[in-house]
């Protein structure tokens, strides 16, 4: 199969005491025309911040210290990070993208692997990137391209590679979605995040979906941004399967859960 594109997927991953976020980034272009930075708009946030506020013009943009005021963005103001995180959204929206969101209890995948007593029991982060990666190759074979998949760095990359090898040799677990991934291109490659705006960019819809979903916030102007950042999503039309089907029509469907999240964007291939 001869591709008319090339693939550039991205796919940020954190961990907390709770839960794990994993997050892909997908974007497609004509093999022979690379685009320009579809992202670049990024680039100009954070120059006007270091302009505004006096960050580094190379200040990672990452959910949860852009959020918590930490690392970079220590020295702004509550109300500043709420708009340059609401800009990045926005910012991410208008490469008319296609974004893909995927959830995974902890608690329930825990539940059925004991009920059924599952032979290997794989953790939520797993499980939830092996959506994700099911997903994307669906993605990739509409649009008739390959991808490849850029992760960011992480201890335990090598467990995530092994199981990617796997995948592509003997399949995906389970009869649903059954897949060798065979449009995904190589192995998940990792590189460092504050290098990549792509990777910052899937790591900012990765945190704004988990927080909306798990989070109750206790001061009303956070808990404004934030539901009107969600909306944004909902209602740009781009998402492709989100999450369970259920948490796309109520988002506050989840709240408590102990969940992964994961989100996947895709660029579309002009149409020929």
């Amino acid at each position: 199969m001869a591709a008319d594109t090339v693939g550039e997927c991205c796919s940020p991953s954190w961990t907390n005491r709770t839960a794990g976020t994993s997050a892909v980034l997908l974007r497609l272009w004509p093999a022979k025309a690379p685009p320009k930075n579809s992202l670049k708009a990024s680039n100009a946030i954070v120059r006007q911040a270091s302009v505004d506020f006096g960050v580094a013009p190379t200040a990672e943009i990452h959910g949860h210290p852009l959020f918590h005021g930490k690392d970079d963005w220590r020295d702004v103001g509550p109300r500043a990070r709420a708009g340059i995180h609401e800009k990045v959204v926005d910012a991410i929206l208008a490469t008319d993208a296609t974004i893909l969101l995927r959830s995974v209890s902890q608690s329930r995948l825990r539940e059925r692997q004991e009920r059924s007593n599952y032979p290997v029991k794989f953790p939520a982060e797993q499980v939830c990137f092996q959506h994700i990666l099911q997903r994307v190759n669906r993605l990739a074979d509409l649009h008739g391209t390959y991808a490849l998949v850029i992760a960011d760095e992480r201890g335990d990359r090598e467990r995530h590679r092994e199981r990617f090898a796997t995948y592509q040799t003997e399949g995906t677990p389970g009869v649903y979605m059954h897949t060798t991934l065979d449009l995904l291109l190589d192995t998940v490659h990792f590189a460092p995040s504050h290098r990549s705006r792509t990777l910052q960019a899937a790591d900012i819809l990765a945190f704004t979906y988990r927080r909306h979903e798990t989070v109750t916030e206790t001061d009303p102007r956070a808990r404004r941004i934030m539901d009107r950042m969600w909306t944004k999503i909902l209602a740009s039309g781009q998402l492709f399967e989100p999450g369970s089907g259920r948490d796309a029509q109520q988002p506050h469907a989840s709240v408590g859960l102990k969940a992964m999240r994961a989100a996947a964007v895709l660029r579309p291939a002009p149409q020929r």
